[in-house]
């Protein structure tokens, strides 16, 4: 390797205290290693799926990137099982080297702090220092192995003094304040013996414990004694000061960093002692360590000073009156104080930023997609308003890797909306990362980018009132004159033989856009739609229109190949159905379309529109009859899910038991409403994706089967021919 190595951190909510302590040990590591390192990092990281902030994951497709040269996962960060898949495949499709911290994959090498190890000198302390022998173990999930692992190390301890921890006291919570306040209230009710000492497996359950005892009046330590466990520095904020444990994070990560580097360079790895230490505080008898809380108080002091800073600006106000990108990287330039101890920032957007759909979530191939790049504050160049351009994958301009002796580089999405933006890029040239804090100045950022890029949504707006009275205003494609009009004088100039092609498709059935929220999705909508129509409609007698309210057309007069009509109508409703705000907000079972061929000679556009109508509103009455049926919008929601996430390893058996039916109801039911069988439903919608990818995108068919959840491409090709009549190669060039 003739290059700085650069190592790629793939994190999540990187402003944690355990991600912060971690990153410490990585960054320090890397820096005395002299290698780079890129830290790619949602904001949000729910636990739950929200359609909303999704899009944040989108950082992670950077992971690809031919600049980095092996991986750190921190795997226990992810709290969302769909991202930790997505981040899986995205690391295996790199084929970059990889170190997992604290959780264990397959395939992949592991490292983990050893927590039994841990609790082992917990153990030892209660009963060595404290002299106790009675305990209460409040542990996490009884379906986590982490929590097994807590308990084996203090059993084992205890277990070389002759003491024991029956099953009886052992407590199973969730890792969170109202496992230990559940607790703590069993003391107080009398249907729990108080013992000795509290174990819990993490300082959260620890201070629901304290909080509830304290508040009806029993004295922590005299007695109880009460231990904690990660550090997650917030003690100052309940009393009596945690008594916790440390678990060597840092250290943990340093490890990460040179088995990394040894994969890539080649050499043997180091190895290193993980061992963490007791931090005592006053919930056991060994009292406050003064001057560590000293530096957890003076740490907070400096965050509590930038919040102040944050919250005292008019940052927020001065972004809303920002009318082009010059004014707003001037507004971010005079208040980059707010953002702590970074030597760059930089805000990254993809070129076309401004249009009502980011080319991330048409699904399309985004590595190479081409982005702007301002400076905001530089450490090699003087600020520009000019941007600079490189391709996504490129991770950013050349200039930033390699600026300084030392660099580290944070990756932080932009979205909106479930749109994807672009994102910033932080630059430190010292171990450090940013703190919660940063999270409230992005989401002000963001706002602020989003109120810009409406304001130029609203122009073009006002620029479409210019067009003539045979257009719509909002979507531009021809209204229902303008589109009789020149059909009418298409079919006038037809020829013997020619055909006259008529696509009828019936948007948002049964949508509720009567909010003012709704309108405004609805307008984005329809100028998403147009966007498809206007893909597929590329001949000079082929025209495109909006007839009414949600209901759409194309038309087209000439020569057309056999089954021509029914290649485009498909095509027309893939392009549809998987445009971001459609699959988002309405799916699959809203769109009903129908089209006709007949001779274009001495044939009526109107009236022939007329018939195809009369089929549109015959379809969606017998829908309406479905929509009746108590168990539809349930079956609805489930379908829903599975069009956005073909993907994933559908099973009836698995799904029919959150329903708490029997297998053979959940499939008659299923069938019963859509009329396919749930099988054949996930295989349509997992074909659905393949030929919006085939579509919209260069990708390989194996990178295209991979996407769509299917692990044997021969097998992909075998179903996409089945369903289509044709091979994905046949249908990407019709």
């Amino acid at each position: 390797m003739n290059h700085r190595p650069v190592i790629g951190i793939i994190t999540a909510k990187v402003a944690e205290e355990a991600q912060r302590q971690l990153l410490r040990g990585i960054l320090q590591k890397a820096k005395d290693a002299d290698a780079e390192v890129v830290v790619i990092s949602n904001i949000y990281n729910f636990n739950e799926y929200f359609a909303g902030t999704e899009v944040e994951n989108k950082i992670y497709d950077l992971i690809v990137s031919p600049r980095l040269d092996g991986l750190i996962l921190t795997a226990e960060s992810f709290m969302n099982e769909q991202a930790r898949q997505y981040i899986y495949r995205r690391i295996l499709a790199s084929g970059l080297p990889v170190i997992v911290t604290g959780a264990s994959l397959p395939d992949m090498n592991c490292l983990n702090n050893d927590v039994s190890a841990d609790f082992e000198e917990i153990a030892a302390h209660l009963t060595d220092v404290h002299h106790f022998t009675e305990f209460d173990f409040l542990t996490g999930p009884e379906n986590l192995e982490t929590s097994f692992e807590r308990i084996t190390g203090f059993r084992r301890s205890l277990a070389r003094r002759g003491l024991t921890l029956p099953d009886v006291n052992v407590i199973y919570g969730d890792f969170w304040m109202h496992s230990g306040e559940a607790l703590a209230n069993a003391y107080l009710s009398g249907s729990r013996r108080m013992p000795q000492a509290v174990v819990c497996a993490n300082d959260y359950m620890a201070y629901g414990v304290c909080d509830t005892l304290l508040a009806n009046g029993v004295k922590i330590p005299e007695e109880l004694t009460v231990i904690g466990y990660e550090y997650v520095g917030e003690r100052f904020y309940h009393y009596p000061i945690l008594t916790t444990y440390l678990r060597n994070r840092e250290v943990l990560g340093a490890q990460a960093v040179a088995k990394l580097l040894a994969k890539i360079q080649h050499h043997p790895a180091e190895d290193f002692s993980v061992k963490g230490q007791l931090i005592c505080g006053d919930t056991c008898t060994c009292g406050v360590n003064r001057i560590q809380l000293g530096h957890e108080l003076t740490a907070t002091r400096r965050k509590q000073y930038y919040t102040t800073l944050n919250y005292e600006g008019n940052f927020e106000q001065q972004l809303t009156l920002c009318r082009s990108i010059t004014d707003y990287i001037h507004t971010m330039q005079e208040f980059v104080y707010l953002v702590r101890d970074v030597v760059g920032l930089y805000l990254c957007l993809y070129e076309n930023w401004t249009a009502g759909d980011a080319p991330v979530t048409l699904k399309t191939n985004t590595d190479h997609a081409p982005m702007l790049c301002y400076r905001i504050i530089s450490q090699t160049q003087p600020i520009s308003n000019e941007p600079q351009y490189f391709l996504r994958d490129q991770l950013c301009p050349e200039h930033l890797s390699g600026a300084r002796e030392s660099n580290f580089l944070y990756f932080a999405p932009i979205f909106f909306s479930g749109r994807e933006l672009g994102h910033f890029i932080l630059q430190y040239d010292k171990p450090d990362s940013y703190d919660p804090i940063f999270g409230d100045w992005l989401k002000i950022a963001t706002n602020g980018l989003e109120s810009l890029r409406m304001k130029n949504d609203i122009h073009a707006l006002l620029e479409c009132q210019n067009l003539s009275v045979h257009h719509d205003t909002a979507t531009g494609l021809w209204n229902r004159s303008g589109f009789y009009t020149e059909m009418e004088r298409a079919v006038s100039k037809a020829k013997p033989g020619d055909s006259m092609i008529l696509i009828l498709l019936r948007t948002s059935v049964f949508a509720d856009d009567n909010s003012i929220d709704g309108q405004t999705i609805s307008v984005r909508m329809e100028v998403q739609i147009a966007e498809s129509l206007k893909k597929v409609a590329t001949g000079k007698h082929e025209f495109c229109a909006k007839l009414g309210e949600h209901l759409f057309c194309l038309g087209a007069v000439g020569n057309y190949a056999a089954d021509q009509e029914q290649l485009v109508h498909d095509q027309l409703r893939t392009l549809i159905l998987h445009t971001s705000l459609y699959r988002e907000h309405c799916g699959p079972d809203t769109l009903v379309s129908v089209f006709s061929r007949v001779p274009a000679q001495g044939t009526d556009p109107l009236q022939q529109n007329m018939l195809l109508l009369d089929q549109i509103n015959s379809r969606i009455a017998d829908i309406s009859s479905v929509r009746s049926h108590p168990s539809y919008q349930d079956y609805r929601l489930l379908r829903r899910s599975i069009f956005s996430d073909p993907q994933k390893e559908w099973n009836a058996q698995d799904t029919c038991r959150s329903f708490h039916l029997s297998y053979g109801h959940f499939r008659a039911t299923y069938k019963e409403l859509f009329g396919v069988s749930f099988h054949q439903d996930v295989i349509a919608c997992r074909i659905s994706l393949a030929k919006n990818l085939l579509l919209t995108t260069a990708l390989s068919m194996q990178v295209i089967a991979y996407q769509c959840g299917y692990d044997d491409d021969k097998y992909f090709l075998r179903q996409f021919r089945q369903h289509t009549g044709c091979t994905p190669n046949a249908y990407r060039n019709q």
